[in-house]
């Protein structure tokens, strides 16, 4: 077997383990010095064995205690590692949840902002009749939505604005947006609700904060 090779340092631990161990046995005091120090002060030997023994049982109980302190301890890092990575697993899931449906959400209200230059573009190509219409149905776009549905789905009807298929197209845009954002809003909130309650149930309330993820979601406009 190759002799091993000691850094300096390594060799100046050797040398203080082993000196220490040489003052423990030099202090050491056998059984047959302690029987005769205890009779030269009068300790009967039947006492000084009871004595050994309790030491001895008192020096084996607390061994005991401490092995079963460490094992307590071994038991309850496992128990916070285990809760910590099951925490980490399901935080995780039901955020990616709720960042999927907040782009879903975020998508469709960009759609329905990109609505309002292609109307104003039509406006510009149709006659005046035509343009005052919707100049009308972009203004409520604007200030109210839901009127702004309403006018489109009578825009549809208008025979005059029925043989644009730019128009028609735009209208059944404009009605269908507002029900593709209420459908994915509802989405969004019942993602954001699970992951609430993901972040409450225990014992991920108490890992949640060491793992950076917020208790609540925050709602976009």
């Amino acid at each position: 077997m190759r002799e091993e090779k000691l850094t300096p340092e390594q060799a100046q631990e050797v040398i203080r383990e082993a000196v220490r161990l040489q003052q423990e046995q030099e202090n050491a005091v056998d059984a047959q010095t302690l029987e005769a120090s205890a009779a030269e002060i009068g300790v009967d030997p039947q006492h000084l064995r009871d004595a050994l023994r309790k030491v001895a049982r008192e020096r084996e109980q607390r061994a005991q205690r401490l092995r079963y302190f460490l094992i307590a301890l071994g038991v309850c890092a496992a128990l916070f590692v285990g809760a910590l990575f099951a925490s980490q697993r399901a935080l995780s899931a039901a955020w990616a949840e709720v960042q999927l449906k907040r782009a879903q959400l975020e998508n469709v209200q960009q759609r329905k902002a990109n609505l309002m230059p292609r109307l104003e573009q039509l406006m510009q190509q149709v006659n005046q009749q035509q343009r005052e219409k919707l100049q009308v149905l972009a203004d409520a776009l604007r200030q109210n939505p839901t009127a702004a549905n309403t006018l489109a789905q009578q825009l549809l009807q208008d025979p005059a604005l029925q043989s644009d298929w730019l128009v028609v197209r735009l209208m059944d845009e404009i009605t269908g947006s507002e029900n593709r954002i209420a459908v994915e809003r509802k989405r969004f909130e019942e993602a954001a609700a699970r992951y609430e309650q993901t972040a409450r149930r225990f014992p991920i309330s108490l890992m949640r904060p060491l793992l950076g993820y917020p208790r609540t979601v925050e709602r976009p406009q």
